[in-house]
């Protein structure tokens, strides 16, 4: 059952209490995000009131570019069960919520399920829904040489351009991949889990069995993995083979699993099973092969174990660098040691040399870290990765994180109190903001804070914007041709007879269509440079836009663009990608004294040290 924004409530029926707050929390302003934070809170209050730090933890995939997300947050904690006082109480229980009843027969609670394999053909592809193994074994035995994809939560498109496909197979509610089976010694996953489903499933074994406690450490780490609408969709597999297609992508999944020495159980479309390790996976053909499950080992309390994830944000984005290391100690004496990291470059998996380093030595030792500090800093070989942080930046990255796990591991007795908290990770409190303003009641309604006419009907769904509105007559739609080279590149020629001559394809424009001036920034605007509309014979910095394809089909002007046709000279001087290369060239063309604010008082604490 599919639920919306205008179903929950409305001007027809009754606002939903989540519609209500946001609105009086002055929590939308263009409103174009309001139902997807209505519709991502209203699906986190159905097990009930969500403590303030769920909400924050559950809106990364959410984007506003006009509160700052201040009144957003504040209108949903007044909806949670820890609200502050000066929240508590704006709005009744979740519990007395008035829900819309679904008029579908099919109930939220009621299992539906499609036995028979669903076929759907199109012009230039066919979809085929399965929803047993074996059904979809014979989907793949049905394949020739065509391009095809299992497609379950789809997140990939959003990291890569993928090849669209001839055949398109529906796996995600293949019963064998998303079962799971516990037993002693191993946790057994289907492979098509979600990452929500996964998480809870961890923390439950963990919580049932101290022989899987490392399960609780991997629910920690997989819960930093994009956001929450991407987990609940987004599958184990699916992120595994992105992994296999792309080796520079820093899959989280790859690498905790790698680091606590799972298996795959893969699957050809005879049925033939074999099980192999996360490396041998890298390499392993999968054409008519699926992953079917993911074994996960025990662990004693020998092994010791730590992750993380460096992130350049707190929720929705890759790793910076990830990592994960296992130490089998007795005695402290390091037994085995495994050493993962992520987005070293697209081949670096292990820190193997150091591994071996460690074998027999005592862990919490300073002779022993600096010998390891030494063997990461040679076998670590950083690759540049635009526009990532440096190598030498994620270098030093990776050492310390070695460094801080080995101090998140010691016993207490072998550290001070200042080393230990090398090891803390750092917490970070429930946001707070406070709106200080000043009113005069004699002026009221002017001065008077009361939401905006149109917030009801943005956060019910009912405001309208340019994706509502149904194409009108003779409608016309562009898509910008851009330059595939990097800055200082010179356009040699452009030749779009390739593009005109496809059924549709209306005008193509560039730099010398403007009847003005060939800037979208003119200087009465504040402007200090000019921002051009189109590439003017020097390309500026990659994917500039060179010119624009109007088209009466917007889906003709995907392979239109890609029919352009330009050449270019290679660039005679290295482009400027950061503020180093900007000081080192001297380019004082690129660098402006805006204004300058001079300091009105001196914290106290400065005189302090």
């Amino acid at each position: 059952m599919i639920e919306t924004i205008e179903g929950i409530g409305g001007p027809l029926s009754k606002y939903h209490p989540v519609q209500e707050a946001l609105a009086k929390f002055n929590g939308t302003q263009c409103g174009f995000c309001s139902p997807g934070m209505v519709m991502n809170m209203y699906a986190l209050c159905k097990d009930g009131k969500p403590t303030m730090a769920q909400v924050e933890n559950s809106f990364g995939g959410n984007l506003c570019r006009c509160t700052g997300y201040r009144p957003i947050l504040s209108a949903f904690k007044s909806l949670c069960k820890d609200a502050s006082p000066e929240l508590l109480g704006s709005y009744p229980d979740i519990e007395d919520f008035v829900i819309t009843n679904p008029k579908s027969k099919f109930g939220q609670n009621e299992e539906f399920h499609i036995e028979k394999p669903l076929e759907v053909n199109f012009k230039k592809s066919s979809w085929t829904k399965v929803t047993t193994l074996k059904s979809l074994l014979d989907a793949l035995s049905q394949l020739g040489d065509e391009i095809y994809m299992l497609v379950a939560g789809n997140t990939a498109k959003g990291v890569y351009n993928l090849p669209e496909p001839t055949k398109y197979i529906d796996v995600i509610d293949v019963k064998e991949l998303i079962s799971y089976q516990i037993t002693t010694k191993v946790v057994t996953l289907g492979a098509n889990m979600s990452l929500t489903s996964t998480i809870e499933l961890f923390k439950r074994v963990a919580q049932m069995n101290s022989s899987f406690a490392h399960l609780k450490t991997m629910a920690d780490h997989i819960d930093l993995i994009a956001n929450v609408p991407v987990r609940n969709v987004g599958t184990l597999a699916g992120n595994l083979m992105i992994k296999w297609m792309h080796h520079e992508f820093a899959s989280d999944i790859f690498l905790l699993l790698e680091t606590f020495s799972a298996k795959l159980v893969i699957v050809d479309k005879n049925g033939v099973e074999t099980m192999t390790s996360m490396l041998k996976f890298l390499n392993y053909d999968m054409k008519l092969k699926v992953i079917k499950a993911i074994q996960i080992p025990a662990m004693n309390s020998n092994y010791k174990y730590k992750t993380f994830k460096i992130m350049p944000r707190a929720q929705n984005a890759h790793a910076i660098v990830n990592a994960g290391f296992v130490f089998q100690l007795k005695d402290n004496i390091v037994k085995n040691a495994t050493i993962v990291y992520g987005h070293i470059n697209p081949e670096f998996v292990h820190a193997t040399a150091t591994e071996k380093y460690l074998t027999g030595k005592e862990l919490f030792n300073n002779y022993t870290l600096q010998g390891a500090f030494a063997s990461l800093s040679r076998e670590l070989k950083t690759d540049l990765v635009l526009p990532e942080p440096g190598p030498e930046f994620r270098k030093q990255l990776a050492i310390a994180l070695f460094y801080k796990a080995v101090m998140s591991l010691a016993p207490a007795g072998n550290l001070s109190p200042k080393n230990r908290s090398a090891g803390a990770l750092l917490q970070r409190p429930i946001s707070s903001g406070v709106q200080d303003y000043e009113t005069n009641e004699s002026l009221y309604p002017l001065t008077k804070a009361i939401p905006k006419l149109e917030a009801l009907a943005q956060t019910s769904g009912q405001a309208e914007y340019v994706e509502d509105i149904p194409d009108r007559p003779h409608q016309l739609h562009a898509k910008f041709v851009l330059a595939a080279a990097p800055a200082n590149s010179k356009i040699i020629s452009i030749d779009a007879t390739a593009a005109l001559a496809l059924n549709g394809v209306v005008r193509f424009l560039t730099k010398d269509d403007i009847p003005g001036e060939n800037n979208f920034f003119p200087a009465e605007f504040g402007a200090g440079i000019v921002e051009k509309v189109f590439c003017d014979k020097t390309v500026e910095y990659y994917h500039q836009p060179v010119g624009l394809i109007v088209a009466t089909d917007r889906n003709i002007l995907f392979q239109a663009t890609s029919l352009v046709k330009i050449e270019y000279s290679v660039p005679k001087k290295s482009p400027l990608l950061n503020i180093r290369d900007l000081i080192t060239a001297k380019a004082t063309n690129k660098m402006f004294k805006d204004q300058e604010m001079k300091p009105t008082r001196r914290g106290e604490f400065f005189f302090r040290f």
